[in-house]
C-alpha cells in the first residue's frame, strides 16, 4: 500500500518556493483536503500553490500564497466566479501588495493573525468508511473535477454499457492518497458514463495507518483497490496498472467472467 502521511503537505506546499512567475489572475477551484471551520477553501490550479479562505474570521477573504507563506485580505472585488464552472474562482493579485497578516507554523497547521484575530488553517481528517458514488464526490471536489478531464475509451464504455448482470464493486482507497487522487476520479467518471447499467459501487475510506477491520479481512495492500463481486461472490480485484484506463479493465473483468 502507499503511505502518505497527507498532514505535513500543508507544510511542504506553503513552504516550498518555486521558479515559476507568479500569475496576475489566479484560478483556483475548491479542495476538501484542508480546512478552516466555517469557511470555504480554494486551491489554485496551477502552480505554486496558493489558496483562498472566504468568508473569513477577519471580515474579508485571505489569500494565503506559498514560499514564505505570506497571506493576506482581498478585496471581495478582486474575486470572480466563472459563469460557466461555479467550481472555479479567479482573483485578481495585481495592484498594492498590502494588508499583510501575521503568519506561522504550527506543526502541521498555519495560524493567522491580525487585529486580535486569529485563523487556523489544516488539513482536513482522512474520509473513512463508506460512501456512494454521489457522497465521495460531495465530499471530495476534487475527485468531481478531475472525473470531467477524464476521457474514458469509448470502445470500453460501450461494452460497460451492455452489462446486464448485476455487479458489484467495492472500491478502497485513501482520501489523504495522492495516487488515489490521480486514478480514482477515472473511475467516477467511468461510472458517471454507464449510469443505468447495474454496477453498485461502494468506496470505502480507509486512514493513514491502515488500521481498518475491512481491508485486513479482505487482504487489500495497495490503494486503490477495487473488488468485482456478483452474487456477493468475488470474481477478480482491479489494482495497479489497471487503474491507469479503469474502464479497459473492468470491461475486460465484467466479459471474462460473464456467465
Amino acid at each position: 500500500m502507499r503511505r502518505f502521511i497527507w498532514k505535513t503537505v500543508l507544510v511542504t506546499l506553503l513552504a516550498s518556493s518555486w521558479s515559476a512567475a507568479d500569475a496576475a489572475i489566479l484560478e483556483l477551484t475548491p479542495t476538501s483536503q484542508f480546512a478552516v471551520q466555517g469557511s470555504t477553501i480554494y486551491r489554485s490550479v496551477e502552480l505554486p500553490p496558493s489558496f483562498l479562505v472566504e468568508p473569513s474570521p477577519f471580515g474579508r477573504p485571505v489569500l494565503i500564497r506559498s514560499g514564505g507563506p505570506t497571506a493576506r485580505l482581498l478585496d471581495p472585488m478582486r474575486i470572480t466566479r466563472d459563469a460557466a464552472d461555479p467550481d472555479v474562482v479567479r482573483v485578481d493579485t495585481s495592484g498594492p501588495q498590502e494588508s499583510f497578516l501575521s503568519v506561522r507554523l504550527d506543526g502541521s497547521d498555519l495560524i493567522l493573525e491580525r487585529d486580535g484575530r486569529t485563523m487556523t488553517l489544516k488539513a482536513s481528517p482522512p474520509l473513512l468508511g463508506d460512501r456512494s458514488l454521489d457522497e465521495l464526490i460531495a465530499a471530495m471536489p476534487e475527485y468531481r473535477r478531475d472525473a470531467t478531464r477524464y476521457t474514458p475509451d469509448p470502445a470500453a464504455i460501450e461494452k460497460l454499457r451492455h452489462l446486464k448482470q448485476p455487479t458489484e464493486l467495492l472500491v478502497f482507497f485513501g482520501s489523504w492518497c495522492p495516487h488515489c487522487a490521480q486514478t480514482v476520479p477515472r473511475l467516477v467518471r467511468v461510472l458517471q458514463d454507464v449510469q443505468g447499467v447495474p454496477i453498485t459501487v461502494t468506496f470505502h475510506g480507509v486512514p493513514h495507518d491502515r488500521k481498518d477491520p475491512l481491508t485486513d479481512d479482505l487482504g487489500i495492500t495497495g490503494l486503490p483497490t477495487a473488488i468485482v463481486r456478483r452474487d456477493n461472490k468475488e470474481l477478480a480485484r482491479m489494482k495497479g496498472d489497471a487503474w491507469d484506463a479503469p474502464e479497459r479493465a473492468l470491461a475486460a473483468l465484467v466479459t471474462s467472467t460473464a456467465r
